[in-house]
């Protein structure tokens, strides 16, 4: 279904349903449905964004559903499971922590910072802080991907601008003195530096880390926004269409007819019409909202206070009230 990413800004449109597969049995070909959903839309030119997905679709195979979907153009916005987080893979010494690329001189206090944080074995406030110290090991992308998918990156200490020290890029070494975080390499490192160390950039295929690959650095700022917009997006139309005064898509009682096919297309009319009642009262509701604005606006026609606020080139006139404009006034009979 579409939805805002962007928390900051009104919506500009409903939520609605843009596609559906045919229904299958709970739980099962959970990634192989979404697809075909997706293709449907695609199919039918809507444009491809961010895509939000709940734990159960980091479960599914990469060839069912994350390289399928960003083969379509969507970039995947993901939750894990707590035994999916910290180091997920390695790629020639990169290593994937929470779906990201990052330095393998990465403190495992970092590489575990989520995992710990729901295990209990650290607090909130220290989460968020190393959290935010993961974007120093982070591997930068040197372009965009090819029409292929495959991505050039480089490490954090690579020039040009490295964001980091590093001795194994001797380059970072110098400059102006304001890049002041310095990578800690291991002995092992140091003397067996992998191919992200020793080059100056690699070549990051496609379906490499493809399971929990996403767009965004997991529990970032940036994260959270996407993911919970989205996700929130999803739960509210989902609460929308099983209104049991309306379309009650959940009650099987409303559907009285044998057959996966036959539930399929009635399911399809009964998500019509709650898009129909969904545009409709995000209509109604966008016409009150204007209406409100259009009764807060001044009805008065008579002169504001404002009229005579005075202006430093505004001329002072005498009156025949002003005494001072003539001392001795004639007296008349």
């Amino acid at each position: 279904m579409s939805g805002s990413d962007d928390p900051s800004k009104p919506a500009a449109m409903p939520t609605v349903v843009l596609g559906m597969a045919p229904l299958r049995k709970p739980g099962t070909r959970i990634g192989q449905s979404a697809v075909l959903a997706l293709a449907d839309i695609a199919r039918r030119g809507y444009p491809a964004h961010l895509l939000a997905g709940d734990r159960a679709y980091t479960q599914c195979k990469a060839e069912d559903f994350q390289l399928p979907a960003r083969s379509l153009g969507y970039q995947l916005v993901l939750d894990y499971k707590i035994d999916q987080l910290g180091l997920q893979g390695t790629y020639k010494g990169m290593i994937l922590v929470d779906g990201y690329f990052y330095c393998p001189a990465m403190p495992e206090t970092l590489v575990n910072a989520t995992k710990d944080v729901r295990d209990g074995k650290i607090d909130e406030a220290t989460h968020r802080v190393r959290i935010a110290e993961r974007k120093h090991f982070a591997i930068r992308p040197k372009s965009q991907p090819d029409a292929g998918g495959h991505l050039r990156v480089m490490c954090p200490a690579a020039s040009p601008a490295p964001q980091v020290r590093c001795q194994l890029k001797a380059a970072s070494e110098g400059g102006n003195g304001k890049v002041r975080t310095r990578i800690r390499v291991m002995d092992v490192l140091a003397a067996h530096p992998p191919k992200i160390c020793a080059q100056g950039s690699i070549t990051v295929p496609p379906d490499v880390g493809a399971k929990f690959h996403q767009a965004f650095a997991h529990e970032t700022d940036e994260w959270h926004r996407a993911y919970a917009t989205l996700r929130n997006s999803n739960e509210g139309m989902n609460g929308f269409i099983k209104d049991g005064a309306r379309e009650a898509v959940d009650d099987p009682e409303r559907r009285r007819i044998r057959g996966v096919a036959a539930q399929s297309v009635l399911v399809a009319f009964q998500l019509c019409s709650a898009n129909i009642r969904k545009i409709s009262e995000f209509l109604a509701k966008k016409a009150a909202g204007d209406k409100r604005l259009r009764k807060l606006r001044p009805r008065r026609k008579t002169r504001s206070i404002t009229t005579w606020v005075p202006t430093s080139t505004t001329a002072i006139t005498p009156t025949v009230d002003d005494a001072s404009a003539d001392p001795d006034p004639p007296l008349t009979a």
